[in-house]
């Protein structure tokens, strides 16, 4: 099989970037991101009809096929497959080398394939989307507990970010436990867990209330410090947080202190359920497989977020020199970053970054290269409504 320049330049930069492949597999997942960019579809058939010119119908299929292979199952059985653990390090670092901020979110959160498959995943939250950088499938609808599988996620990506950069980890209230809450300190990240409706909590010097409670209609917020819980108590900042687009009342735990934590940075988990848009129907058609193999469903997901990782970093790109009203050819390193933040109710980007990455970077592999300098650039954080009344613990209040 004859590979075009552009499939040799991915292929060379996930050998930097995965160098504890093989050969084999550096070149069997160049080939699979390659015609998902292409097909606009990870599915195999899709994958195998947008790379028909490279090969026979049924040689690319089956090399395909066998990349997500065990050893064992294999044409020629051997003792080698690609070990998904062994690559979420990588993966991060990648993302880390093209990281131009020191703060970093990453959310937690799990996506069904219909009855079938579950998929518990870490995703690093950004521009809208999300690129998942570790995860977990296993059968669904069965007993078991996913918290385990969610802290070993989070554990084993810890050795890729550096000490000086500050995570925040964001997980909805379906996935609350002292558990997780423990485990993200120990790993020295902050925790922004969203709390149950019945959790209570007694502020600093004042008696134990429901968290709900401290806002007593919408457009208000209150952020204090105290104690979570009842029983097993748990010291943190409370942010409640009843915007007017909320039908109820938001609780969110954290360490971070009262004065630095941002009151919506909360908003942003919603990312990652747009990012798992972006695996499905906006993009990689995760929801048509038919696998149910819980192995192979793993390594295809390590193709998904390769392809989401260049995807973004393009559409970072050129959205960059469109804001900068520049060509994006003519824009070949990361600019400074914004300084003002999204205000709320701005207008709605009118084209993800998804699928404007996406877009461009199909174009330039249809023209035979592929963009070397690329970055992601995180947006600045949310800031509160100028009509949010926000009211700091000890009486402070704040009309900005």
């Amino acid at each position: 099989m004859r590979f075009p320049k552009e499939l040799r330049q991915m292929e060379h930069e996930l050998v930097k970037y995965f160098p504890h492949l093989c050969p084999a597999q550096q070149r069997g997942l160049a080939l699979w991101v390659y015609g998902t960019i292409l097909a606009k579809s990870a599915c195999q058939t899709a994958v195998v009809a947008a790379l028909r010119p490279l090969s026979g119908w049924h040689a690319l299929r089956q090399r395909l096929r066998e990349w997500l292979y065990d050893g064992a199952d294999k044409a020629a059985a051997c003792q080698t497959q690609v070990e998904i653990g062994m690559c979420f390090v990588p993966l991060v670092q990648w993302v880390v080398t093209w990281w131009q901020s020191s703060t970093v979110a990453l959310a937690v959160d799990a996506t069904l394939l219909r009855d079938q498959v579950a998929a518990l995943v870490v995703s690093v939250v950004y521009r809208g989307c999300a690129i998942p950088v570790a995860w977990h499938i296993l059968p669904a609808n069965r007993k078991g507990a996913w918290m385990p599988q969610i802290v070993r996620l989070l554990r084993q990506i810890r050795p890729a970010i550096p000490l000086s950069m500050t995570v925040l980890v964001f997980a909805d209230r379906g996935l609350w436990s002292p558990w997780l809450w423990r485990r993200i300190r120990r790993l020295h990240w902050h925790p922004l867990l969203r709390l149950q409706a019945t959790t209570t909590f007694a502020p600093e010097g004042q008696p134990r209330q429901l968290a709900r409670s401290f806002v007593p209609e919408a457009g208000m917020a209150w952020v204090g410090r105290g104690l979570a819980f009842r029983h097993q108590k748990l010291a943190g900042t409370l942010i409640v947080l009843w915007d007017l687009e909320q039908e109820e009342p938001w609780g969110i735990l954290t360490d971070v202190s009262p004065r630095q934590v941002g009151v919506v940075w909360y908003g942003l988990r919603v990312w990652i359920e747009l990012g798992f848009r972006a695996l499905k129907g906006v993009g990689w058609q995760w929801q048509r497989t038919r696998r149910t193999d819980p192995d192979r469903i793993t390594r295809h997901w390590l193709i998904l977020a390769v392809a989401m990782v260049w995807v973004l970093a393009y559409g970072t790109r050129i959205e960059d020199a469109d804001r900068r009203h520049r060509p994006p050819a003519r824009l070949r390193t990361p600019p400074r970053p914004l300084t003002t933040p999204p205000q709320p109710h701005q207008p709605q980007r009118v084209i993800s970054v998804f699928l404007l990455g996406w877009n461009w970077l199909r174009t330039t592999l249809l023209r035979g290269y592929l963009w070397r300098r690329l970055w992601l650039l995180p947006e600045p954080w949310p800031q509160p409504s100028p009509d949010l009344t926000i009211t700091y613990h000890q009486g402070e209040l704040n009309d900005s």
